[in-house]
C-alpha cells in the first residue's frame, strides 16, 4: 500500500513539474503565433506539432512578389537535407496577416515541407509602422525551438546545414553593409521577445526602424559569420542585381552585378521548384529541356563565361532553316567573310530533321574555312537564335536572318557604333510600340519617323553576354511562349536588353541600299503578324516584368558622315522661305 501511494505520489509530483514548465510556454507561443481571434484551427494545431523540435529554419515572406524566390531558398534546404538526412530541421515560413497571398502559394510552401505562420505585431506594438516585415519580431516568441536560424530569400543552401546550428545566437552573416543581415542566429525566450517589443514601442516613435533596432540591441556585442566561414555551405545574392530580377534592374551599373553561372544555379533551382509543385505546367511543350541541356553544355566547355577576348572584331550569327535557301545562305557568307572585322560567321541550322547540306560550303576557299562554324540544333525552336556559343570569342554579335544583304561599308560602320554604345541593340530595322498597365493593352507597329523603341533581330548588333541572359537566364515560360506562338522571340530579347540595362536602342542608317528578301514570303507578310506582335508585347511585359514596361524610347539616328550642305547666305532667299 505504501509503495503504491509513493509511486502515486511521484507521478503525480512529475506531472505539475511537466504542466508548470510547460504552461507559460503554451500561453505565450499561442499569443506569438497567432495574431487574432480568428485564426484558423489548423493553424493553431500546427503549433503543437513542432514542440518537441530542438532547431529550425525559418525566413519572413512579406512580399507576394518573393514567393518564388522563397521556394526556391527552402527547396535548396530540402536538397542540402536530402545530402544529410540525420540534420532534417523544421523550415518555418511567416507570413504577416496584413498582406495578401495567394491560397495556392501557401499550398506550394506547404508541399515544399514549410510550416505556415500567419502573424502579426505584438499587441503591445503599436501599428503607425506600415512595414509588415517587421513582424519578424515574433521569431523571438517561438519559444519551443531551442535554437533558429533565419534566412532572406537571397540564401541558397548547399551543404552541412548543421554547421549554422553551431554560432551563437546573435551571430550574424557579416557584409558590406552591417544593416544587411540575410542570416543570422537567434534563441527565442520570453526575455528578448518582452526586450524587443518594448524596445520597438519605444523606437516607432522616434521613427527608428527594425533593421537599426535589430543591429544595435541584438548584434552590436555578438560575433560576426565570415561569408568565406560557409562558403562551401550558402550562396548569397547580396547584390542589388538578383537572378528573379536581373532582367528588370534597369541601370548602367548593372555589368557590376551580373553574376550569370550564381544566377544560373537559382535559375536551375526555381526550375525544379515549378516541375514540383506543378508538374502539369509544361507537360505539354516539347522544349521543355532546352535551357538546362543548352546551359548545362556550354558551362562544361567554358572556362569564364564572361570572357570574350577580342574587341576590334565581331562574330556573325545567322538563322536558317530552309535548305533551299542554302544556295543563297553560301552567297551570304562569301560576302561576309570579305570583311577583315568579321572574325567568325556561325550558322544557326533550326532544323534538327534534316542534315546541313555539303553546299553550304561551296567557294569558300580554304583560307576562310575555318572561320564558318554550323551549330547544329537538337530542338526545333526560334530560341535557338540566341544560344550561347562556347566557341565565340568576341564580345560583339551580329545577328541577322538568312534573307537580308548588308553593304559590308554600312556594317561596319554599325559595329562602330555598336562600340559605343555597347549595353544597346545597335541596328536596321526599327519598330515601336506602346502599352498601357492598367488595360495591358500594347500596339506594334512600322514607324517613318522617331521615336522608335525595338531593333529587330533582322539586322542587329548586340553584347554577346545577352545571349547567355537570354538563353539561360530568363524564365522558361517567356521561351515556351515563343515556342507556341513560333514567333516575338526578338521583342522578349529586346525587353530584356533595355529592361538590364535601360539602355535605348539605336537605329543605324544606312548609306547603301539594303536588300530584304523576305518582303514578298515572309513571315511578316501575313496580315495577323502584327496584331501577333503586339499581343506577345502584351502578355511579356505583364507576365515578366510586373507590368512596368522595360523598353525605353529613342529619337537617336546614327549615320555615315557626309559633309554639309552649306551655301552663300541670302536674306532675300531667307526671307521667301519664311513669308512665302
Amino acid at each position: 500500500m505504501n509503495r503504491r501511494f509513493y509511486i502515486l505520489t511521484l507521478i503525480s509530483l512529475l506531472c505539475c513539474l511537466l504542466i508548470f514548465t510547460l504552461y507559460p510556454s503554451l500561453r505565450q507561443s499561442s499569443g506569438a503565433y497567432s495574431s487574432s481571434a480568428h485564426t484558423s484551427r489548423d493553424e493553431k494545431n500546427s503549433v503543437f506539432k513542432i514542440f518537441d523540435k530542438k532547431g529550425a529554419l525559418a525566413t519572413m515572406l512579406c512580399d507576394p512578389n518573393m514567393i518564388e524566390a522563397t521556394m526556391v531558398s527552402i527547396y535548396s534546404l530540402n536538397t542540402a537535407f536530402a545530402k544529410k538526412p540525420s540534420s532534417k530541421s523544421d523550415i518555418i515560413v511567416l507570413i504577416p496577416e496584413s498582406i495578401r497571398f495567394e491560397q495556392q502559394d501557401i499550398h506550394r510552401l506547404e508541399k515544399l515541407g514549410a510550416h505556415v505562420i500567419r502573424t502579426a505585431f505584438p499587441q503591445s506594438i503599436s501599428h503607425q509602422d506600415n512595414d509588415a516585415c517587421n513582424t519578424i519580431i515574433n521569431l523571438w516568441a517561438l519559444f519551443d525551438y531551442q535554437k533558429i536560424v533565419y534566412f532572406t530569400p537571397d540564401v541558397v543552401f548547399d551543404n552541412n546545414v548543421d554547421q549554422l546550428f553551431n554560432y551563437s545566437p546573435g551571430s550574424a552573416l557579416s557584409l558590406n553593409d552591417d544593416q544587411d543581415t540575410p542570416l543570422f542566429v537567434l534563441e527565442p525566450n520570453p526575455h528578448s521577445f518582452e526586450t524587443f517589443v518594448r524596445n520597438f514601442r519605444k523606437a516607432s516613435a522616434s521613427n527608428y526602424s527594425f533593421p537599426e533596432l535589430l543591429q544595435d540591441s541584438y548584434f552590436e556585442y555578438k560575433s560576426r559569420i565570415s561569408p568565406k566561414e560557409i562558403a562551401n555551405n550558402i550562396h548569397v545574392y547580396s547584390s542589388p542585381m538578383k537572378p528573379w530580377n536581373f532582367h528588370a534592374y534597369s541601370d548602367i551599373d548593372w555589368k557590376k552585378h551580373y553574376d550569370p553561372v550564381g544566377f544560373y544555379k537559382w535559375r536551375r533551382i526555381s526550375n525544379d521548384v515549378r516541375h514540383l509543385v506543378d508538374p502539369s505546367a509544361t507537360k505539354d511543350w516539347v522544349n521543355e529541356p532546352r535551357q538546362r541541356m543548352v546551359c548545362d553544355s556550354y558551362l562544361e566547355s567554358v572556362t569564364n563565361v564572361n570572357h570574350y577576348p577580342i574587341h576590334d572584331k565581331f562574330s556573325v550569327m545567322i538563322s536558317t532553316y530552309n535548305p533551299e535557301r542554302i544556295e543563297h545562305l553560301s552567297l551570304i557568307i562569301r560576302h561576309l567573310l570579305q570583311s577583315d572585322q568579321v572574325h567568325t560567321v556561325f550558322i544557326t541550322w533550326h532544323n534538327p530533321a534534316l542534315q546541313v547540306p555539303a553546299s553550304l560550303y561551296q567557294d569558300i576557299s580554304e583560307k576562310d574555312y575555318d572561320r564558318v562554324k554550323v551549330l547544329g540544333q537538337t530542338f526545333d525552336s526560334l530560341n535557338n537564335r540566341f544560344n550561347p556559343v562556347n566557341e565565340l570569342k568576341t564580345d560583339a554579335v551580329y545577328i541577322m536572318d538568312d534573307d537580308i544583304y548588308v553593304d559590308l561599308n554600312d556594317l561596319e560602320f554599325t559595329f562602330s557604333v555598336w562600340r559605343s554604345r555597347k549595353d544597346s541593340v545597335v541596328g536596321h530595322f526599327p519598330r515601336m510600340h506602346t502599352y498601357d498597365p492598367i488595360t495591358k493593352d500594347a500596339t506594334y507597329k512600322l514607324i517613318g519617323k522617331a521615336p522608335y523603341s525595338i531593333i529587330l533581330t533582322k539586322s542587329m548588333f548586340i553584347r554577346s553576354d545577352y545571349l547567355f541572359s537570354y538563353t539561360c537566364l530568363l524564365e522558361p515560360k517567356l521561351h515556351q511562349l515563343v515556342d507556341s506562338q513560333l514567333n516575338c522571340e526578338d521583342l522578349g530579347f529586346s525587353m530584356m536588353a533595355s529592361g538590364m540595362s535601360h539602355a535605348a536602342s539605336t537605329f543605324v542608317r544606312p548609306k547603301e541600299f539594303m536588300e530584304d528578301f523576305g518582303l514578298k514570303q515572309g513571315i511578316s507578310t501575313n496580315t495577323a503578324h502584327m496584331p501577333a506582335r503586339a499581343d506577345c508585347i502584351s502578355d511579356f511585359i505583364t507576365l515578366f516584368w510586373d507590368s512596368k514596361d522595360p523598353l525605353v524610347n529613342s529619337y537617336d539616328i546614327a549615320a555615315p558622315f557626309a559633309k554639309p550642305q552649306i551655301r552663300v547666305g541670302n536674306w532675300d532667299r531667307i526671307e521667301k522661305a519664311i513669308l512665302g
